[in-house]
């Protein structure tokens, strides 16, 4: 108790500190960006063999014997400067998980899926950080980005932006290599990719701009993106705008509400809307909320079609014209049309109707159809939906990325 007194005490400190020195910038003008700065650090908890064990034997009592339980970690809260979607600088936070090893460590990094609540993420003991446990026992240097505007960081998180997703966890392993030089831990050189849901999004933006964009820095070793929606003007698009009920109709707004901003796409979201979503969902999709999606979909029509939200003109509109600029940023988002030369497993259940195998299949026959040779979609889990399908799927992925580890 004393020790969760203490991390919550030094998480208010910290963001106090963060408040003050955004508040400062914002007074000036806009600097060039440092990007990957560590801007600070701080360890909030430690774990032996022994506890980790018992945490996650609460997880799952089967999971224990999947994970080789070998070092203490160190679990550090991390704030760094990265950019946003104007490329100006932009301050944000992660998790990163270090193992008491004098060995020399490989990177992996971890991409959690959608969050809207800005506090549950991995830097706050949120979703996510199970993971980063237990990549760090057994020996990888786990970094886990929050994403811009979630945790720590400032503005409303840009959902589903394949650019900035991918600056914040280049820039966030940029932090993670120079705290790891301070706290004399040796690296080797290898770097692991993975996330689920919108982290598999995420995981698949980050891999193609390390290869397109700075393979001078970055060699990606192997790369595990799952249930991702890689083809987010296809698959995707027609889940939200075909008139069935989808499990989670939130997605939608929170698209709009992210993409509107940085592609300009409607004069004003409040006319869009159908009453009374003109004036209920701007509290939820706001810089610093502290909802979560479901309470979002609580408020949605008991239909659960996306669209019921929309005036029909406009979903008319979007719907007849394939350069619709919706439809164009949707396109700008999708993450199936490169070449991947790094290997790389895809994994997605079945039965996911949160994000359809469709997108899966999808990026694989593109890929093969562009000339990669090293590229695979497993079934981890026969019959596994979106939420059963998350376990077997990490799991899957720890153990071929063991067999690649040096």
């Amino acid at each position: 108790m004393k020790q969760r007194f203490t991390y919550i005490l030094l998480i208010v400190l910290f963001a106090s500190f963060f408040a003050g020195c955004v508040k400062e910038t914002e007074e000036e003008t806009p600097q060039v960006a440092e990007r990957g700065k560590v801007i600070g650090f701080f360890k909030n908890f430690t774990y032996t063999p022994e506890e980790l064990t018992g945490l996650m034997y609460l997880v799952d009592p089967n999971l224990v014997a999947q994970v080789n339980v070998e070092y203490t970690i160190e679990m550090y809260s991390v704030l760094y400067e990265t950019i946003d979607a104007d490329g100006n600088a932009i301050q944000a936070s992660g998790l990163l998980v270090v193992p008491q090893s004098t060995g020399f460590l490989p990177i992996v990094s971890f991409q959690h899926g959608t969050i809207l609540n800005r506090i549950d993420v991995p830097s706050t003991s949120g979703s996510g950080k199970e993971v980063g446990m237990i990549m760090g026992t057994e020996g990888y240097v786990a970094v886990l980005p929050d994403f811009l505007g979630l945790g720590q960081g400032h503005g409303f998180h840009p959902y589903m932006h394949a650019e900035t997703e991918a600056t914040a966890v280049i820039d966030m392993i940029r932090a993670a290599k120079t705290i790891c030089k301070d706290l004399n831990k040796n690296l080797n050189g290898q770097l692991f990719m993975m996330g689920y849901s919108q982290g598999g999004h995420v995981a698949m933006a980050a891999h193609k701009m390390i290869q397109e964009q700075y393979s001078d820095e970055f060699t990606v070793t192997a790369a595990a993106p799952m249930a991702g929606p890689y083809d987010v003007s296809g698959a995707m698009y027609d889940i939200l705008m075909k008139e069935e009920a989808y499990v989670t109709p939130s997605f939608f707004p929170y698209v709009l509400y992210s993409y509107n901003p940085i592609y300009k796409i409607f004069d004003d979201l409040d006319e869009i809307f159908i009453s009374p979503y003109n004036t209920q969902l701007k509290e939820y999709f706001r810089e610093g909320t502290t909802y979560d999606l479901s309470a979002v979909d609580e408020i949605l029509p008991s239909s659960k079609i996306p669209t019921d939200i929309i005036k029909p003109e406009i979903v008319t509109e979007i719907k007849n014209n394939p350069n619709h600029p919706l439809r164009l940023a949707l396109a700008d988002n999708d993450l199936y049309n490169w070449t991947p030369t790094a290997p790389i497993q895809m994994y997605h259940c079945d039965q996911d109707v949160h994000v359809p195998p469709a997108n899966s299949e999808k990026a694989y026959n593109q890929f093969i159809t562009n000339g990669a040779t090293n590229v695979t979609v497993i079934n981890p889990f026969a019959g596994g939906t979106h939420i059963t399908c998350v376990l077997p799927s990490i799991l899957s992925a720890k153990t071929w990325f063991n067999t690649l580890k040096e």
